[in-house]
C-alpha cells in the first residue's frame, strides 16, 4: 500500500519552499508557481514534495502543500498547509525572546491552541509538535542559513477539520496539530492493516523459534513509541506493531502456538483492555483518563492520562507503584481471557520513560 506524509513533512516543505522564494530575489508578486522540495525525514531519509509558490515579496513569502496521505484514510487527506516565512529585522528581532534561535515558529489559521497540560507543547502553545518543529527549523536553515526568520504555518481548513478529530477533547481549540514522528504516514487500511500484523506475527514466530532466549515469547507494541522503549529495554528483538487491533494479535498469537507475551505501550491505549475493549480505536473506545484516574485513585480533572502521569511523578512512590499494579492488572486479564501462560505488561509514558509493569503466571 502507499505511504503518505504527515502534517508536519507537508509543513517542513512548504516553509522550505517559501524561503527557497525569499532566496530568489529577483521573484516578486502572487503569481502561483509550483516547485519541487527535498525534504530530510527525522531518520536521514530524503523525500521530495510538491509545493505551491502563492506570494513573494521583499521580507517574506507564502508557499503550501497539499497533504498526501496515501492510502490512509486520513481526515487531512488533501488538506493545504501554508507556510509564510518573514524575515526580521533587528528591531523587531530583539523584542522576541525566541529570536537568537534564528528560527521562530508559530501556528496560525487553523492551527490548535494547546489549553490543557499533558500534551506534547505547554499550555498556550500552537499544536505543532517537537518533531515537525525541529524539521520545519531545518528545512528553513538549509536555505536561509543563520538569517533570522519567523514561519507561521496555517491550515485554511484547519478549524472545520479539527470538529472530526479528538482534538477538542484533548484540549486542543481552534484547529488541527501539526504532528508525526516520523515524517511518514503508514497506510491503516483495515483489512490490509490486520494482515499486515499476521504476517509480521508470523515471522516473529519463525525468529523465536530460532533464539533460545526467546522460544515461544512474541513481543508487542501498539505503536512506534512502545516498540522503541521495548527494544531499549530486550536489546535487538522483533516488536510486532498491532496499532488499535490488540485482540486480534493476541488472538493469532494464541492461534501460532504462543504462549508467553511481553506488550509494552502507554497506559492510555492500554488500560482500555480492563476497561473491556480489544480495538482501542477512538471511535470504538472511549477515553481511558476517566479510568484510569479512578484506577489510581487520583483526585482531579484530567485531560489526558499523560497529565495524570505528570502529576504521579511528583508524587510519593507509592503513587508511582500504582502503575505497576495497573500493568499486573492487564497481564491477568489477557492471559485469563486468552489462555496464556505468562504475560508481561511494561507501561510508558509519551517520553518513553517507564513507569510501571507487572506480570501474570497461568
Amino acid at each position: 500500500m502507499r505511504k503518505g506524509y504527515t502534517t508536519g513533512t507537508c509543513a517542513a516543505a512548504a516553509a522550505k519552499a517559501a524561503a527557497m522564494a525569499l532566496r530568489e530575489s529577483g521573484i516578486r508578486g502572487k503569481e502561483s508557481r509550483e516547485i519541487t522540495v527535498e525534504i530530510t525525514l527525522p531518520k536521514g531519509k530524503g523525500v521530495s514534495l510538491k509545493a505551491l509558490i502563492k506570494e513573494v515579496a521583499e521580507d517574506y513569502a507564502v508557499a503550501s502543500v497539499i497533504k498526501d496521505a496515501g492510502d490512509d484514510p486520513d481526515v487531512t487527506d488533501g488538506v493545504e498547509i501554508v507556510a509564510k516565512v518573514v524575515v526580521l529585522k533587528s528591531e523587531v528581532r530583539s523584542q522576541k525572546s525566541e529570536g537568537k534561535e534564528g528560527v521562530i515558529i508559530k501556528g496560525g489559521r487553523g492551527v490548535g491552541i494547546a489549553t490543557k497540560a499533558g500534551l506534547q507543547v505547554p499550555v498556550g502553545a500552537s499544536a505543532i509538535n517537537p518533531v515537525p518543529r525541529m524539521m520545519i527549523k531545518e528545512a528553513v536553515k538549509e536555505v536561509l542559513g543563520d538569517k533570522p526568520v519567523e514561519v507561521t504555518i496555517e491550515v485554511p481548513e484547519g478549524e472545520e477539520i479539527a470538529k472530526k478529530t479528538f482534538n477538542p477533547r484533548l484540549g486542543i481549540s481552534g484547529g488541527i496539530s501539526i504532528i508525526g514522528t516520523t515524517g511518514i504516514v503508514e497506510p491503516m487500511s483495515l483489512e490490509a492493516l490486520k494482515a499486515t500484523i499476521r504476517c509480521e506475527i508470523d515471522v516473529a514466530v519463525e525468529e523465536s523459534g530460532g533464539r533460545s532466549q526467546q522460544r515461544g515469547v512474541i513481543y508487542l507494541a501498539p505503536g512506534k513509541i512502545g516498540e522503541e522503549t521495548l527494544k531499549n529495554l530486550f536489546g535487538d528483538i522483533r516488536v510486532v506493531q498491532m496499532s488499535n487491533f490488540i485482540g486480534e494479535a493476541l488472538e493469532y498469537a494464541r492461534t501460532k502456538g504462543i504462549e508467553r507475551v511481553t506488550l509494552g505501550g502507554h497506559p492510555g491505549k492500554l488500560a482500555k483492555i480492563l476497561m473491556g475493549y480489544y480495538d482501542t480505536h477512538s471511535r470504538n473506545s472511549p477515553q481511558a483518563t476517566g479510568f484510569v484516574a479512578e484506577y489510581l485513585g487520583v483526585k482531579g480533572e484530567f485531560n489526558t492520562v499523560e497529565e495524570i502521569i505528570m502529576q504521579i511523578s511528583h508524587s510519593s512512590p507509592a503513587q508511582e507503584r500504582k502503575f505497576s499494579e495497573l500493568a499486573k492488572d492487564i497481564a491477568e486479564k489477557i492471559g485469563r481471557e486468552f489462555g496464556f501462560s505468562h504475560i508481561e505488561i511494561f507501561l510508558f509514558d509519551m517520553k518513553k520513560n517507564l513507569i510501571g509493569d507487572g506480570r501474570w503466571n497461568g
